[in-house]
């Protein structure tokens, strides 16, 4: 290996490499192209193993990078001919990616998107690799070393032009490379037209193998051996836009294999009925699935084995990086149902209760921010400044929340509801004038059925604010009345009333004892009114109005017992005698009334303990003929 950098000595190539170049094009053209596993790999080899393989390659000077960057790039190409070549194998294969890396780690790539830098910046080291063995370049002496670079000041202490060219090497400044020189970002971006300008030059340093450049234009990778090459036809070899003819075919030919793959999953993605949630969930996810496969298996046939180079490998780069990273944004939006139906199979959740549209929601948003934060990492790779854009919306983030501020509050008002659990799936609900069953709690509204089976929607920031009565949740249904008898009812009549009425309710095995309440509450406008309180050991709507139904026909039978009557608010013109009250009923209530006096049992303000215990279950219900009717429960009461 030469130790100086002059133009003084002619071109000797290997005798040996030169030999074998016809045969071994492909191959070549692979070892190259194995550089694209590794961006940061250490390692300098000389055809020979170094003393120290763990110490990290010379970048302290302009000197130390010119000569890492062609020692290495040398020793690339003497591998490749002395051993690789030869005599292919998965180590030497190995070995090789790591001799790649050596010269990448000479440039700066920080201005070079993350998603085209594999392809461009071995095109860049090629080319400049080439050019600068084509160039005249100074003696070693003649080039600064890190001595003489601190002893300079200002813009020259950080940069070094090579004499007669723009190839620049600059100091980084910070970050974990600080204080090495790379060849700066504008020389890497340029580097390609610098090769095109002195690509006719003859070489001026000796190197392993010549117009390196020319093999990757024809050449593939492993799996397209040159031999393969060799027996196509002259025009298959042809070049095409930059590239040989057969790899345009070869690249139609995935593409088409692609097309025909991509429409074959998206039926299978639609072939699954809503009757089955995860099996419908986890088919919508191949999709996704088949392109976060399908676009890195495309990357490595396009850019490793066809070995397309220039501007349409870094097109390639960008398009198969963005559908990956779009791919795995889309998948982590489609696994979230996939996870939470299969939480929700789970025996102990019902498929509509509240618990399992929680899980629902909380799996989709945990989708959304990871399919959010995938975009962002691969917005970065394609060189977009999203973390530039994230920081503008610091300015523009007020009218975004504005704008944004009514899903903000629906999503919010969904996140109570499943919090606090006001209602669920199925509850009965009044929300302010209207009764409904629910139907679906989502994120950002609840679906309603109202009793005429019409459906409303709600979004769930109004929901949350207005006051939701759940009918289903109550153990217990209140029957509240007022009834009004007529004026004439005598005040031990009225007694006899009231107590018949407190005995039915304490009496009705449906009705909790502790609510009963029936009242004299107070002299109305055309009668005498008795509030009626009593709650029904029941939930259902259905069951309370029948046993409503019947407490209801039981007070009017008691009122016409007690020999009075309803009042109503009318007035009456008599042209006969008016009966009035019925008087034989009204001596009988008023003489039990008296009784009950005398014998100090008179029920006011409330029964006695003994009274009421010997009341319960006196009354029969359902009533005597009705089907539900118990003949062994009206036998024991009447007993």
């Amino acid at each position: 290996m030469h130790k100086e950098l002059t133009l003084k000595q002619k071109p000797t190539p290997m005798s040996h490499a030169t030999d074998s170049l016809p045969s071994v094009l492909g191959d070549w053209t692979h070892g190259l192209l194995i550089m694209l596993a590794l961006c940061f790999t250490v390692g300098i080899a000389h055809g020979q193993e170094p003393a120290y393989p763990l110490q990290p390659p010379d970048r302290s000077s302009p000197r130390a990078t010119l000569k890492t960057f062609l020692d290495s790039g040398d020793a690339l190409g003497a591998f490749l001919a002395r051993e690789y070549l030869p005599d292919p194998t998965r180590a030497k294969f190995q070995r090789l990616v790591t001799l790649g890396a050596v010269p990448l780690e000479c440039l700066d790539l920080r201005e070079m998107p993350l998603a085209s830098r594999l392809k461009a910046s071995r095109a860049a080291a090629v080319a400049l690799y080439e050019t600068l063995s084509r160039i005249p370049l100074p003696a070693v002496e003649d080039i600064p070393d890190a001595e003489q670079m601190n002893r300079l000041t200002g813009a020259n202490a950080n940069r070094w032009v090579i004499p007669h060219t723009e190839i620049a090497l600059v100091r980084v400044q910070n970050g974990p490379r600080g204080d090495e020189f790379l060849f700066s970002p504008e020389t890497v971006a340029r580097a390609v037209d610098f090769y095109a300008r002195i690509r006719g030059l003859a070489y001026t340093r000796s190197v392993p193998l010549e117009n390196v450049h020319d093999l990757l234009v024809n050449g593939g990778g492993w799996l397209i051996p040159h031999t393969w090459i060799k027996a196509w036809p002259a025009w298959s070899r042809s070049p095409l836009a930059g590239q040989s003819a057969w790899k345009w075919i070869a690249l139609a030919l995935i593409l088409a294999v692609f097309v025909v793959l991509l429409r074959w999953v998206y039926h299978l993605s639609r072939s699954v009925s809503s009757e089955h949630p995860f099996l419908q969930a986890l088919a919508q996810s191949t999709l996704p699935g088949f392109l976060l496969i399908a676009a890195p298996a495309i990357a490595y046939l396009a850019l490793v084995q066809i070995n397309l180079i220039g501007s349409v490998a870094i097109a390639v780069e960008l398009v198969t990086t963005a559908i990956l990273f779009l791919a795995g944004a889309w998948i982590a939006w489609r696994i979230a149902p996939v996870v939470a139906e299969a939480i929700i199979a789970s025996p102990k959740i019902p498929l509509e209760s509240i618990d399992a549209h929680l899980i629902r929601i909380s799996a989709r948003l945990l989708g959304i921010v990871g399919g959010a934060w995938l975009l962002v990492v691969g917005a970065d790779w394609l060189g977009v400044p999203v973390y530039g854009i994230i920081a503008g919306f610091g300015v523009g983030g007020l009218a975004f929340a504005l704008a944004a501020k009514p899903s903000l509050e629906n999503l919010i008002g969904g996140l109570n509801l499943f919090a606090d659990k006001p209602m669920k799936v199925g509850d009965v609900c009044k929300y302010g004038t209207e009764v409904g069953t629910i139907e679906a709690i989502g994120i950002r509204s609840t679906r309603i059925r109202g009793k005429d089976r019409t459906l409303t929607t709600i979004p769930n920031a109004m929901l949350a604010t207005i006051p939701v009565v759940n009918f289903t949740q109550r153990d217990q249904i209140l029957i509240q009345s007022v009834i009004g008898v007529r004026y004439e009812t005598r005040p031990e009549q009225l007694r006899y009333l009231l107590v018949k009425i407190r005995e039915m309710l304490l009496g009705h095995p449906r009705i909790q004892p502790d609510s009963v309440q029936a009242r004299f509450i107070g002299f109305g406008a055309s009668s005498l009114d008795i509030e009626i309180f009593a709650s029904v050991l029941t939930q259902y709507s259905a069951e309370f109005s029948g046993i409503r139904e019947d407490v209801l026909l039981r007070i009017m039978d008691i009122v016409e017992d007690s020999g009075t009557g309803f009042a109503f608010p009318s007035q009456t013109l008599y042209f006969a005698r008016d009966g009035g009250v019925d008087t034989h009923r009204t001596e009988s209530a008023e003489a039990q009334v008296r009784q009950w006096r005398d014998a100090g049992r008179l029920p006011f303000p409330n029964f006695s303990p003994e009274q009421m215990a010997q009341l319960r279950g006196t009354v029969l219900y359902p009533p005597p003929g009705s089907p539900e009717a118990s003949t062994t429960g009206q036998e024991s009461a009447h007993l």
